[in-house]
């Protein structure tokens, strides 16, 4: 079995919150005790690279060379890999993972591959759910909802909510609720992950004024309610190593009194 669990955060529609997701579960896992290996696919610059710079790499995952680097580390590594997917590359990286046996070595239960896949709410997410549909048995899979910025998903028209509930994907879903934008804002122009933010680590750029009690104070209840979605999908005890429930158990409990006290 392949030591590196690898996880997909992508879509092929753009502006849906990928990195967004993408930087809520790097830090989940890190307070959880788990190591991570974040790669960027926004080639060659980089927007997650600007939040974890020093664990972060950079890759074309439309490169076979590149491809090859990445399945291939799964074997040497035990942190858990992270992909964040530019727009467009969901279903391409699925087909070639298929094409070169990942996906079939996952069904096998010879690799651990979890796919968080990002939708909109237009009707391109419900023709995205039909284009992913081929590839989601052979692998863990999880629709997130980004509530981040207010989007509604289908709430203001019912045939749309009736077909995406008729697909039965609704019962695997993650919602990641609503931040203040005036909180999301601030996060963004200090460069740090979210949780350095809540612990009032020192910014990588000079901060204008001093950070807000109050806008922590929202990051901090958000993180709470979105770390908790990912518990409750099971998230963390999958890409866990397959070791003491107990163990697990007690980080996470650690993981939220640390969060309380920041």
């Amino acid at each position: 079995m392949l030591a590196s669990p690898l996880v997909l955060v992508g879509a092929d529609k753009g502006g849906v919150g990928k990195t967004t997701v993408t930087r809520l579960l790097v830090d989940f896992l890190e307070m959880s005790g788990l190591d991570v290996r974040p790669f960027d696919t926004q080639a060659p610059t980089g927007t997650l690279l600007r939040f974890y710079p020093d664990i972060t790499k950079v890759m074309d995952i439309r490169d076979i060379r590149d491809q090859a680097r990445l399945i291939e580390s799964l074997a040497s590594h035990q942190a858990v890999t992270i992909v964040d997917l530019k727009a467009g590359q969901l279903v391409h990286t699925l087909r070639f993972m298929e094409d070169v046996g990942l996906l079939d070595a996952a069904a096998r239960g010879e690799a651990r591959i979890l796919v968080l896949h990002l939708i909109g709410a237009s009707l391109a997410s419900l023709a995205e759910l039909e284009a992913v549909a081929p590839f989601k048995d052979k692998c863990e899979y999880r629709i997130v909802k980004n509530l981040v910025n207010g989007s509604s998903f289908f709430d203001d028209n019912a045939d749309v909510s009736e077909h995406y509930l008729r697909r039965g994907d609704a019962g695997s879903e993650i919602v990641v609720p609503r931040l203040d934008p005036l909180a999301y804002e601030a996060v963004e122009l200090t460069g740090l992950p979210f949780s350095s933010f809540v612990f009032d680590e020192p910014a990588r750029v000079a901060e204008a004024r001093p950070r807000s009690f109050v806008l922590r104070g929202y990051v901090r209840t958000w993180l709470e309610r979105s770390w908790a979605g990912f518990e409750t999908a099971g998230l963390r005890g999958f890409l866990a190593p397959q070791g003491d429930k107990h163990e697990l158990d007690k980080q996470e409990l650690d993981k939220k009194e640390l969060l309380a006290a920041g």
